[in-house]
């Protein structure tokens, strides 16, 4: 990925620097090496200067909410930490017929780069929060009519959007479908009604990949209750209506592995594994797992 120079970051408009295409970026605050988001964008009509437009709310003085932009409330809260500071942003455009999953499979690989480097993701990728300070509802309709919109701020109380990160497992480019791949402790391959049906327990947390039967590159990575996904997927390999199914039927036969972790292991360490599992399929094998980001 090419990064184009770093640029003001401000509320005010977005610098003409910025190209309206899809791509990726990533946000710093200024003077740092680390990151405090990256993100990817480009689906439908949306480009790199509209997405960056939605973080204004960042730059309020109440905290925004998490639409339209997810990393609103994060940002704002550094901010209100030390009004010193001063936002860059820096963006990899990329072709506008580039496909959704793998703009997604590079916003993967933009966040594993940076855990390898610095042992830890970007300051607020993953829904987390800075401590001491509450995150936002999401803003729609429906939560409107409820009475359940509302805005962060400030806290004593601590919740998963603090839980502290963890590095990488392993960052060596190996056969996705070793046993150790990733640092993982991966069971033997069985049959995705196996899965579904008997193994593993029903409370088994952790992660989990999906393959044809025999092939060296997976269909699917994910992270979760790992019977209960997997059962999802076999599901959707019954529906016609399905992008993710029916990549998943026209494979053949498939065959799954996991790795599960204590019930006590924060979701936020698994979505960062996730990531990682991601983007190292990408550096083995040159593309993203075959149904991924299918839905």
């Amino acid at each position: 990925m090419e990064w184009t120079p770093w640029c003001p970051l401000d509320g005010q408009p977005v610098p003409n620097t910025i190209p309206p295409l899809p791509g990726l970026y990533r946000i710093r605050r200024a003077g740092r090496d680390t990151l405090d988001y990256v993100g990817q964008t480009g689906a439908g009509s949306m480009n790199l200067r509209k997405r960056l437009a939605m973080l204004r709310g960042a730059f309020a003085r109440e905290m925004p909410y998490r639409a339209p932009h997810t990393a609103g409330p994060a940002l704002w809260a550094l901010r209100q930490i030390s009004r010193q500071v001063t936002f860059e942003v820096s963006v990899a455009p990329l072709d506008a017929e580039t496909p959704k999953p793998t703009r997604l499979g590079l916003e993967a690989l933009a966040l594993f780069e940076h855990r390898e480097a610095w042992g830890a993701s970007p300051t607020v990728n993953f829904g987390r929060m800075p401590d001491g300070f509450r995150i936002s509802s999401d803003n729609n309709a429906r939560l409107v009519a409820a009475g359940r919109r509302f805005r962060g701020g400030p806290t004593t109380a601590n919740d998963e959007s603090h839980v502290r990160g963890v590095p990488p497992r392993a960052t060596e480019v190996t056969s996705p479908v070793s046993a150790t791949w990733g640092g993982h402790a991966w069971t033997g391959w069985v049959t995705l009604e196996q899965a579904g049906g008997e193994l593993p327990p029903p409370d088994a947390r952790g992660v989990y990949r999906i393959r044809a039967r025999g092939h060296s590159a997976l269909l699917y990575v994910g992270q979760g209750k790992v019977r209960d996904r997997l059962r999802t997927h076999e599901a959707k390999t019954r529906r016609r209506d399905h992008a993710q199914g029916l990549v998943l039927k026209q494979a053949g036969p498939l065959e799954c592995s996991w790795a599960t972790y204590p019930p006590e292991a924060p979701e936020l360490h698994l979505l960062e594994y996730e990531n990682d599992l991601i983007a190292l399929h990408l550096l083995a094998t040159g593309v993203v797992p075959g149904a991924q980001f299918l839905g």
